[in-house]
């Protein structure tokens, strides 16, 4: 995955760029092969008659390098990046430029590029070669433009170029969503993303890096692709840059994952806060309380665009395939319309973790987060879609009713350091009929653990969740007998489902890779440091070459499952690493693929 902070391309080990949405996150793909081979579009640049291929990301940055090795010894190499530079947003971040290098011999390489436009439903109104090397799309969308090194070739809908690349030199192909601006220079512009994303991951002196420095490569993986996930302009975070890639192969649980959701949001801002990133949790705060203001009466939505509006009306794309076969094809997201009572909870979380850095900024923006406050005080006994966003009745969700607690012991801390001596104590009530009503109904003591829902007896790996939140602590014997209980049955090896998938009505789904790496945090929180760094190495092997998380895995076909690469599992990551700490001293990091 490359990304500019407005959109996100994905690129396969191939030298293919399968999946990408211009000019934004949520906009329409442009490139959509990753759902579709034969109607998606790609952009591909490769040798002939290569043997193998690999990746890596130049250190310290979302920079993207394939490497080809060819039958004759020599080999070629493919640089892709989106050009972003320090303190703006400039014109030149809205291209993907491609840099070509070969060492040992000359290589012959072909580049083939086939846009296909609104999910593969649309060709190109006009399309035109403007000069040997230079090519224009025109759609009523848009307008995409490609520059080759050498001289394009139109084929049917096409544009394919084929040259050879001579040891020690450069040869850049460019592609420019819109005319492109003023040329300059490609290596000026790769050095300059290259030391933006490298000033910008650095700070050494951040709690999780000091705490987790043992994990230090996977830290610093996930942190760069959280930062990828977000809007440069907003601040906001999507869960992850795909639509549409299944919990299960050949499944209907095909979800939308484009826009930001409040929760995974707020996780992304806490995590990052914990990284010394206090920019990007202030930011995300902003714009919750811009949210929160023009929302008005409605209250704040389960999710947004990345812009702040509302997310686009679900529908289907009947005409494409799907991933190995996976249908139905979904843009846009019905969750949206859900009502998710834990969305107060994390917000005000993330906000009381920043109030401890920042006190004057949540100051200021107290009156509009302290209804917010209010909302949960007065509707944490209503039935809701949970954590998982669930499509059928609404229950009532333990989770969601911890979450409700944490927004009230949040803000109740808040209120008390403003002198709003009233509210704190209203909020403080509350949460203490929360706590009195989950510990009542939502603990069977039979099973020895916190359930999904009041008056229901199926187990949920959310019930993690509760001492991490200081809703009781880690040593309560509620909380070790939940944890060994989630272990037993929901787990195969170190792998957590969310819940009993055999008894889902929409089919089986993977293990959710978010709640596994939940499970390492509680048991080392619990004080099993030794098993859990032994689970955590496991879960580690999940990850691609690239040490990038899907939402799900399948331990038994070994292969990754839901969108991709999903924020909520490189949190779980960040989260458990610092809980692991320096580990016991025969940890070491394990590399992904080992």
């Amino acid at each position: 995955m490359i990304g500019n902070l407005r959109t996100a391309a994905l690129i396969s080990r191939f030298g293919s760029i399968d999946w990408l949405c211009l000019p934004v996150f949520h906009s329409p793909s442009v490139f959509g092969r990753l759902l579709d081979r034969q109607l998606g579009g790609h952009c591909r640049v490769a040798p002939r008659g290569w043997q193998e291929a690999l990746q890596r990301y130049v250190p310290g940055t979302n920079v993207l390098a394939t490497f080809f090795v060819l039958p004759s010894g020599g080999q070629l190499s493919v640089t892709d990046f989106m050009p972003i530079s320090p303190g703006f947003l400039g014109p030149h971040e809205t291209r993907i430029l491609r840099r070509i290098r070969c060492v040992g011999r000359p290589v012959d390489v072909e580049v083939d590029l086939h846009p296909r436009f609104d999910y593969g439903r649309d060709k190109a109104v006009s399309r035109r070669r403007d000069s040997a090397s230079r090519v224009t799309w025109k759609h009523r969308g848009g307008k995409l433009v490609a520059v080759g090194p050498w001289e394009w070739e139109l084929d049917g809908e096409r544009a394919v170029a084929r040259g050879t690349i001579e040891p020690g030199a450069s040869a850049y192909l460019t592609l420019d969503w819109g005319e492109p601006p003023a040329p300059m220079d490609p290596e000026v512009l790769y050095s300059t993303t290259v030391r933006f994303w490298r000033e910008w991951v650095r700070h050494p002196d951040a709690p999780l890096l000091r705490t987790a420095h043992v994990w230090r490569d996977w830290v610093e993986r996930s942190e760069l692709l959280l930062k990828l996930l977000s809007d440069r302009e907003t601040g906001a975070f999507v869960a992850a840059p795909t639509t549409s890639l299944p919990e299960w192969w050949g499944g209907g649980r095909n979800w939308d994952y484009r826009y930001s959701w409040v929760r995974d949001a707020a996780f992304s801002a806490q995590a990052l806060l914990l990284l010394g990133h206090v920019r990007e949790a202030r930011t995300y705060v902003e714009w919750i309380v811009t949210r929160l203001a023009r929302a008005g009466s409605n209250g704040l939505a389960t999710m947004y665009r990345a812009s702040g509006e509302a997310v686009d009306r679900e529908r289907l794309l009947g005409h494409w395939e799907g991933y190995h076969g996976s249908r139905p094809v979904r843009v846009g997201n019905a969750a949206g319309d859900q009502t998710q009572l834990d969305i107060y909870g994390e917000v005000l979380d993330a906000v009381g973790q920043l109030e401890a850095i920042d006190p004057e900024f949540i100051r200021r923006a107290w009156p509009v987060l302290a209804p917010l406050v209010e909302t949960a005080a007065k509707a944490w006994n209503r039935p809701d879609a949970g954590i998982w966003e669930e499509r059928g009745e609404p229950r009532h969700y333990v989770h969601s009713k911890v979450m409700c607690w944490v927004a009230l012991d949040r803000g109740r801390r808040i209120a008390e350091r403003l002198g709003h001596r009233r509210w704190a104590d209203r909020w403080q009530r509350v949460a203490g009929s929360i706590q009195e009503a989950v510990l009542r109904r939502g603990y069977d003591t039979a099973q020895g653990t916190f359930l999904q829902a009041f008056d229901h007896s199926e187990l949920d790996a959310s019930a993690l969740r509760i001492p991490m939140t200081g809703f009781l602590p880690f040593d309560d014997p509620r909380v070790r007998s939940t944890v060994r209980v989630v272990e037993r049955e929901l787990a195969i090896g170190p792998f957590v489902y969310r819940n009993r998938t055999d008894r889902s009505p929409d089919g089986p789904e993977g293990a959710f890779l978010l709640c596994s790496f939940w499970l390492v945090e509680c048991l080392a929180r619990c004080g099993e440091i030794e098993r859990a760094v032994r689970i955590f190495r496991r879960l580690l092997r999940a990850a691609g070459p690239l040490r990038l998380f899907p939402e799900e895995y399948d331990p038994a076909e070994r292969r990754p499952l839901g969108n991709y690469p999903q924020a909520f599992t490189h949190i779980g990551v960040l989260r458990a690493a610092l809980a692991l700490g320096t580990g016991p001293p025969t940890a070491r990091p394990e590399r992904s693929g080992e």
